[in-house]
């Protein structure tokens, strides 16, 4: 029964070190030799629309919230604990719960992670939806995991699940709640490459 528990365990370990990983921030470079699609040149005609400057801001302030809840999970990860951190602040419903619940998981299984994930994530990714109540927000953004490894406490192994992608896409949803834009979901794409 008990080796029973302890296989379920690790299982579950790894499960939830994905779902963590999921529930990060994501960004992508170019470091590993990848290059990005050329930028398409200007034209000198002048744009059939412009962003007026509350848009430019809103874009700006949905990344911000987007970075500031990934740095708040590095926080969380590091320690498998929520306490001293601010997630609640950036992150709302399912967004919530999932970090919560993987924070929990790692806790119980002795999980903690060391480093950084690479985060990339630019104004011109934000698809705003502003005519809604409350104001909403989707940021794609990219996801790399070369940099940031879930060991085991005790014994300093690495927890990583085998064959683990490393670097995807992420689609996150974002609400405004009074001048607080706070996630709300996110979806990774690990079978796409960013």
């Amino acid at each position: 029964m008990l080796t029973t528990l302890r296989s379920r365990n690790r299982r579950t370990a790894s499960a939830l070190v994905a779902l963590a990983a999921i529930t990060m921030a994501g960004g992508c470079s170019s470091d590993d030799g990848l290059k990005a699609a050329p930028s398409p040149t200007r034209s000198s005609a002048k744009p059939t629309t412009t962003e007026s400057s509350d848009e430019a801001q809103a874009r700006m302030a949905v990344v911000a919230a987007y970075q500031n809840l990934n740095s708040e999970q590095i926080k969380a990860y590091a320690k498998a604990s929520l306490a001293g951190t601010q997630v609640a602040k950036y992150a709302t419903g399912k967004e919530l719960r999932d970090v919560k619940d993987a924070v929990f998981v790692n806790m119980q299984n002795g999980i903690v992670f060391r480093g950084e994930p690479k985060i990339t994530a630019r104004g011109i990714d934000v698809v705003l939806h502003l005519d809604k109540s409350p104001k909403q927000a989707t940021l794609r953004l990219c996801f790399d995991l070369n940099t940031w490894e879930p060991f085991y406490k005790k014994t300093g192994k690495s927890a990583a699940a085998p064959n683990q992608v490393k670097r995807y896409p992420i689609t996150a949803n974002l609400q405004q709640q009074t001048e607080q834009w706070q996630v709300t979901d996110e979806r990774a794409d690990k079978e796409s490459k960013c």
